[in-house]
């Protein structure tokens, strides 16, 4: 009854209301001077320039919420009982909007909660007035020019949620008022922030970034499951576990010491003083040293090499036939202080004993991105040639470490070294032939590999364009510019197109496609082989900046001999969901995890906010309505990737790439009937 009675008692208000509107009792809109101040307002965030007003059909004279007969504003929501203003979005304008912020103005719209000004190129700082507008709690400035200090005034602003000043040349303190307020997202990465991070209490946090400024000390409590991405790099100093070193108690100030003991403790402090100091010194020359062996082996390379620590190495012969090369034991003169290392190491009766070949790959047909120089290099390539040539370490991942290697021909090879594989070298063997054999313009082939029982070695051609990852999430100072949607969608459905091709030539049903006709017999029947490690950074590009898949099938874990409905590729299509979602947002994942963090990000989103606000503000910058439906598309898709419903097999890669090739020719008909 208490129920029943509470509902009609709300629905009796809701009408009374409403008839108070109609008669004029009650304004439903916005007052003539609110609208003044929000036009004022936009004009200040376009420099003074008044066309911008008139382009977003923001008129004093009509009500924001087209109420009374007039044409609504555009970017501007509003509350359908009372008609008030509560939220603007004005994103990805830096052409245009490229002011300043008058809060005045805006809290002049007392009813607004949310403010989304991010992806321009707004001046100025972030003003203190701000605490005026007592009822936002969504407020997203991320991506501008915005300096000086944070307001600490923010503290104020009780119903705050969500606060975005990411990627600004922000400075001072991150006011630690904030801590006691019920944010849920906060980010403050790729600032000038110094000092500490306030105390956030980060278990209720959906996201939260630090990362590229200049603070220092402890990090806050509770980091739970956000990585050190999140706070780091930033000063050196930063400290708390379980990210960085434990943070060191300061010693209480002691009391001021008497008349009668006051020389004692004086020396006895010096003494003390002294202690510390020395202390300080053996841990800094502690530090010095352990960085500069560290600095050491990574630039000069482990000096311990194939053929065991006395600088023996298992040099190759010159013989070399179409697929391998032998190798026979001898002792290396000397080698390239720059070199790849290798921790193989071998007892004095198994260097006696023939040594593992490297396997030169066979270059057939002419479906390849391989160039004629490196295939000459690597058909040439010997051993010794890795182990002398000039090394650069190009990064370290879960399965091992990637180098470039200049072999004596000149030619720029790519190494993998894959430690502690799960795999047998014979398997290893069979598993780099099959690959080699799968052609695809969008697959990196492999040129050659070596396999021995503590490490494998893979051999491409180097691609000196870099990878999707560095593209999408490289540093500021990159002169690479904002990458578009059609950009991004053609890489999407390239890379689909690619993961399809070689799940179906791999799937184990007792061939291995060619994409030439090159006559080489089908291998034999063999298990599945899946990609096992795909991800933005393993996507690179080539000469022609088009994307092609590295390292396909190096570290993918054995699978049955017979696959059951595909299941051994559905590690693959989440994997590719993932790189949809970076390639939709922006945002990277976690160092050295599996995504799971970027697609909980974008559900919540979408279920609590503007699915739009998922969206790269680079990639929206320029498009149009019918664009953001196809991006919507896209998002779709990978969510379908990640996130399949329980009980559910996901999609295949060919069904995949079947969905996105439908959105790359609509996207493709738009642009050509507005041409």
């Amino acid at each position: 009854m208490g129920s029943i009675f509470a509902a009609a008692v709300v629905n009796a208000t809701l009408l009374l209301l409403l008839a108070c509107c109609l008669s004029g009792v009650v304004q439903c809109q916005e007052p003539q001077e609110v609208r003044a101040s929000l036009v004022e307002f936009l004009r200040e965030l376009a420099g003074g320039d008044e066309q911008v007003a008139r382009d977003f059909a923001w008129d004093a004279s009509v009500d924001p919420c087209g109420r009374g007969g007039g044409a609504a504003w555009t970017n501007v929501t509003c509350d359908d009982t009372d008609g008030r203003v509560r939220g603007i979005r004005l994103e990805g304008q830096a052409a245009r909007l490229n002011g300043t912020i008058n809060a005045t103005l805006l809290c002049a719209a007392s009813a607004i909660h949310r403010v989304s000004l991010q992806g321009n190129a707004l001046r100025g700082g972030v003003p203190a007035g701000i605490a005026s507008c007592k009822g936002i709690s969504h407020l997203y400035l991320g991506g501008n020019r915005l300096s000086g200090d944070l307001p600490s005034s923010l503290a104020q602003l009780g119903r705050l949620r969500v606060l975005d000043v990411s990627r600004n040349n922000l400075s001072g303190e991150i006011p630690g008022g904030l801590s006691k307020l019920g944010i849920v997202r906060f980010l403050a990465n790729d600032n000038r922030f110094s000092g500490t991070v306030p105390d956030f209490d980060l278990t209720q946090f959906k996201e939260f970034n630090v990362s590229n400024n200049n603070l220092t000390g402890p990090i806050p409590k509770n980091v739970g499951r956000f990585g050190k991405d999140r706070f780091w790099p930033n000063a050196a100093g930063m400290c708390g576990q379980p990210m960085f070193a434990a943070c060191q108690l300061s010693l209480s100030p002691s009391p001021p010491p008497s008349k009668a003991d006051g020389g004692h403790r004086k020396s006895t402090h010096i003494v003390m003083y002294l202690g510390y100091v020395l202390l300080g010194a053996v841990v800094l020359a502690l530090a010095m040293y352990l960085c500069f062996k560290k600095q050491r082996r990574n630039k000069l390379g482990n000096k311990s090499m194939l053929g065991g620590r006395s600088g023996r190495v298992n040099d190759s012969s010159s013989k070399v036939t179409t697929t391998t090369t032998t190798t026979a034991t001898s002792v290396s003169p000397s080698k390239s202080v720059y070199s790849l290392p290798t921790s193989v190491q071998q007892s004095p009766a198994a260097a006696a004993a023939p040594s593992t070949s490297l396997v030169v790959l066979r270059r057939s047909g002419t479906a390849s991105i391989t160039s004629t120089a490196a295939a000459a290099a690597a058909k040439e390539l010997r051993f010794e040639d890795l182990l002398k040539s000039p090394a650069e370490l190009l990064g370290r991942g879960r399965f091992g470490s990637s180098y470039k290697v200049v072999v004596p021909s000149g030619a720029a090879l790519a190494v993998k070294r894959v430690k502690d594989a799960a795999v047998s070298e014979e398997e290893f063997r069979r598993r780099m032939e099959r690959v080699g054999r799968a052609k695809h313009l969008a697959v990196l082939p492999p040129l050659a590999f070596y396999c021995a029982m503590q490490e494998k070695l893979v051999v491409y051609e180097f691609q000196s364009n870099g990878s999707l990852a560095r593209l999408l999430h490289g540093s500021i100072e990159s002169s690479q510019g904002p990458v578009d949607w059609p950009t991004r969608l053609q890489i999407a459905g390239k890379v689909a197109e690619g993961m399809a091709f070689m799940h179906a030539s791999l799937s184990g049903d007792g061939t291995t496609t060619n994409s030439d006709s090159s006559g080489e017999e089908p291998a034999a029947a063999d298990g599945p082989i899946a990609h096992g490690n795909l991800k933005t950074s393993n996507i690179l590009f080539t000469s022609g900046m088009d994307p092609c898949i590295s390292e396909y099938g190096v570290t993918a874990p054995l699978t049955p001999l017979l696959p059951i409905d595909g299941a051994a590729f559905h590690s693959d299509v989440r994997a590719f969901g993932v790189v949809l979602l970076e390639l939709l947002t922006g945002k990277a994942t976690v160092a050295q995890g599996d995504g799971a963090e970027l697609a909980r990000w974008v559900t919540s989103v979408i279920r609590e906010e503007w699915t739009a606000e998922v969206f790269d503000r680079a990639m929206l910058a320029g498009g149009d309505g019918s664009s953001e439906q196809r991006m919507v598309r896209l998002l779709q898709v990978a969510m379908r990737c990640v996130d399949a419903s329980p009980g559910a097999a996901p999609p295949t890669m060919r069904e995949v790439a079947g969905m996105i090739n439908a959105i790359r020719e609509e996207d493709d008909r738009s642009i050509s009937s507005e041409a």
